[in-house]
C-alpha cells in the first residue's frame, strides 16, 4: 500500500457542512446604536434630554412682584404662587404686621421667590432692575405721602384745638357778667385779694364764663349734669409766691350740689398747674360739669378752706 502524499495529521478534515463562509456585518442601525435593528433599541442619551422643571409653565416673576408691592399685606403673592396656606397666616395676620410682607417683596425682588414646587419664577433677569427702580419710587411716593398727611392731620388738631378759645369770646352782656366776688377783700369788679398761706396772697379774677355742651377736643365726655362750665380766671401772686393749680377752685350749682372739676390741656387754654412768683400772673381756663344756671364758684387756700368766692350766671 502506498503512503498518501501528505501526513493524515495536514489533511484537511471534512467538515460535512459544506464550504465555510465569512460572517456577515450588521447593518447599521438607524436609530444610532450599533447593534440596534429595530425601535425597541436604546436611544442615546442625547435623544431624551433631562429638562429642568419640565412638569408645567412657571409662574410669572412680574405677577408675583406686583401682588407682593401692592397686595402682599393679603399675602395676594402667596396665593398667585399657590402656597394657600401660608397665604392664609399673611392675611390674617395683616402681612405679620407690614414685616412678613416686606420679607417677601425683597426675596422676590432678589430672585430667591419659589412657587408651591420650588420652580423660579419666569422673567425675573430680565425685568429685576425695572422693579427695583418701580419699588423704590413707590416706597418713596408712600414715604412722602406719610409725612403729609401728618402735617394736614396736625394742621386740622391744631385749628380744631385753637375753636375752643374762650378768651376770645365776645364779652358777655352785663346781666351774664361774675358779681363782685366775697367774702375776699374786693379790689376791683370780679376780683378779691386771697390769703393762700402765710405771707402768700394772690388775686384771683373771673374774666369770663361760658355754658357750653361739648369741650373742643374731648367729645369723649358726656356732661351728667345737663353741659359744661367754663370759666376763665387769672391768678396774680401779690406777696410771696402762689401755685396756680385748677384744684384751688370748685363750683355748686343754685341747689348746692357740687360740679365736677375737669382739667383742660394747655392746648384748649385750660389753666396749668405751676408755680407762680410775686408779681407775676397766669390766665386761664377751668371747667365743670354742672347745671346751667347761677353757679356759685369757690376759692380754696393752701389749706383746703374757703377764701374767696364768686358767682356767676352763663349764658
Amino acid at each position: 500500500m502506498s503512503q498518501p502524499p501528505y501526513p493524515q495529521s495536514r489533511c484537511p478534515q471534512p467538515t460535512g457542512r459544506g464550504p465555510s463562509v465569512p460572517p456577515v456585518p450588521p447593518a447599521p442601525s438607524p436609530f444610532g446604536g450599533p447593534y440596534a435593528t429595530s425601535p425597541r433599541g436604546e436611544y442615546p442619551p442625547e435623544a431624551n434630554p433631562q429638562v429642568p422643571y419640565g412638569d408645567g409653565p412657571r409662574k410669572s416673576f412680574v405677577a408675583t412682584w406686583l401682588l407682593s408691592l401692592l397686595l402682599g399685606t393679603f399675602g395676594a403673592d402667596r396665593f398667585y404662587l399657590g402656597k394657600t396656606g401660608s397665604a392664609v397666616a399673611k392675611l390674617l395676620t395683616a402681612g405679620g404686621l407690614g414685616i412678613w410682607a416686606i420679607v417677601d417683596l425683597v426675596m422676590t425682588l432678589t430672585g430667591n421667590t419659589r412657587d408651591i414646587h420650588g420652580r423660579p419664577l419666569e422673567g425675573y433677569p430680565e425685568t429685576r432692575k425695572k422693579a427695583w427702580i418701580i419699588t423704590a419710587v413707590v416706597w418713596l411716593a408712600g414715604a412722602i405721602t406719610g409725612t403729609v398727611l401728618a402735617i394736614a392731620s396736625i394742621a386740622v388738631v391744631s385749628a380744631a384745638v385753637e375753636g375752643f378759645n374762650v378768651p376770645a369770646q365776645a364779652p358777655l352782656p352785663s346781666s351774664q357778667a361774675a358779681t363782685a366776688p366775697s367774702p375776699g377783700t374786693s379790689t376791683e369788679a370780679n376780683a378779691s385779694v386771697v390769703t393762700m398761706s402765710e405771707g402768700n396772697t394772690v388775686r384771683v379774677s373771673v374774666l369770663d364764663s361760658l355754658y357750653t355742651a361739648e369741650i373742643p377736643g374731648m367729645s369723649y365726655l358726656e356732661p351728667k349734669n345737663g353741659g359744661f362750665l367754663a370759666v376763665q380766671v387769672s391768678w396774680e401772686t401779690v406777696t410771696g409766691s402762689s401755685f396756680a393749680t385748677p384744684s384751688n377752685f370748685s363750683v355748686f350749682d343754685a341747689d348746692g350740689k357740687e360740679g365736677g372739676l375737669i382739667y383742660l390741656g394747655q392746648e384748649v387754654g385750660g389753666l396749668q398747674t405751676e408755680q407762680v412768683g410775686a408779681g407775676d400772673a397766669r390766665q386761664g381756663v377751668i371747667a365743670f360739669d354742672v347745671k346751667k344756671g347761677p353757679v356759685t364758684v369757690v376759692v380754696t387756700n393752701d389749706y383746703g378752706d374757703q377764701a374767696s368766692s364768686f358767682t356767676v350766671t352763663p349764658q
